[in-house]
């Protein structure tokens, strides 16, 4: 079994779920696709731990006896999921493991961007005090307008937590219902409609071919210039350049970044000088229970793997397991 990027002392409960199986665990730092196939070619079951590990088509078709890619997050873009699927290889994710901590991070980010915590922070460490002149005023929050650009399981979390504030809540999906959001007080519109009407647009969409740079110059001209922008899901959903044209150039008001294009943030890049930018570094999934539930998770659904059955959260259930799961 070969693990990417691994932490040999945060895999007991992997351990411990997998024991009754002769199982070899080779923890590895693989960067490249040429490190990943010489250490993998043989696995069994592929743990991938960062969202930047490339398991390319290449390198799944270097992998001669993989049954089972497992990826230590939610995401799953840095998988070529269609070549896993016609080598007959299963893929699964961690499901829901840190639903709540980026929903509270959300929430902790709107209220920031909202009440402005940081500008009035950074204001008073200079010396200031109730004088601070506000680029854009303060509003209620109940008089203000959410909208989340895509309704999964965290934006629904994130609904549930904002709603006790009394403000007006849009989503746009299109792969749900009205009447589901409706159900949680939710308006669904189109994507344009809630970019010009939302006072905070909160971003919650996976890493696709489709939504690769999904909010670019035109939806930040539809943007109001008193609004705020968050992203907790993948830096690459958003144009990054077009994010800092908009920013400079005051057509948003602000923007709140748990998540940046390439990872970690170039020391020279704009965004970390940016007055209005508030960066915090990939934190939003953390916790120390998430990740206790993390590796719960991921042990379950590697023993389901060796054991014959299907884990937890498989990623691609049309396929065709090129052998029975669990089979020597």
């Amino acid at each position: 079994m070969d693990s990417c990027f691994g932490w040999p002392e945060g895999y007991s409960q992997e351990r411990s779920l997998t024991e009754s199986w002769p199982v070899e665990w080779v923890m590895i730092k693989a960067a490249s696709e040429d490190d990943i196939i010489d250490a993998s070619r043989s696995a069994d079951v592929l743990l991938v731990e960062r969202p930047s590990t490339p398991i390319s088509r290449r390198v799944i078709e270097a992998l001669d006896r993989c049954r089972l890619i497992a990826k230590y997050a939610i995401g799953v873009d840095n998988i070529d999921l269609a070549a896993a699927t016609e080598h007959g290889i299963v893929v699964c994710n961690a499901g829901d493991y840190c639903v709540e901590e980026v929903s509270d991070h959300a929430a902790a980010l709107i209220l920031t961007c909202l009440r402005r915590v940081v500008s009035i922070d950074r204001h008073v460490r200079r010396g200031g005090w109730h004088n601070l002149d506000f680029e854009v005023p303060l509003r209620r929050v109940s008089s203000l307008t959410l909208g989340l650009v895509g309704f999964g399981k965290i934006a629904r979390r994130l609904t549930r937590k904002m709603s006790g504030f009394g403000l007006r809540i849009l989503a746009a999906d299109p792969y749900v219902q009205k009447q589901d959001a409706a159900a949680l007080g939710v308006e669904l519109v189109p994507q344009n409609q809630l970019l010009q009407e939302s006072d905070v647009v909160s971003i919650h969409i996976p890493l696709a071919m489709e939504t690769r740079k999904m909010i670019g110059e035109r939806e930040f001209r539809l943007m109001k210039p008193s609004s705020f922008l968050l992203n907790t899901s993948r830096g690459a959903v958003l144009d990054e350049q077009a994010l800092i044209q908009a920013l400079l150039e005051g057509r948003i008001a602000g923007a709140a970044l748990d998540v940046v294009e390439f990872e970690p943030l170039a020391a020279d890049n704009p965004l970390r000088s940016l007055k209005n930018v508030i960066l915090t570094a990939h934190y939003a999934a953390d916790s120390q229970d998430s990740i206790r539930e993390l590796h719960r998770i991921m042990g379950t659904s590697i023993a389901a793997g060796l054991g014959g059955g299907w884990p937890m959260f498989t990623v691609n259930p049309e396929v065709a397991p090129r052998r029975r799961l669990g089979s020597q």
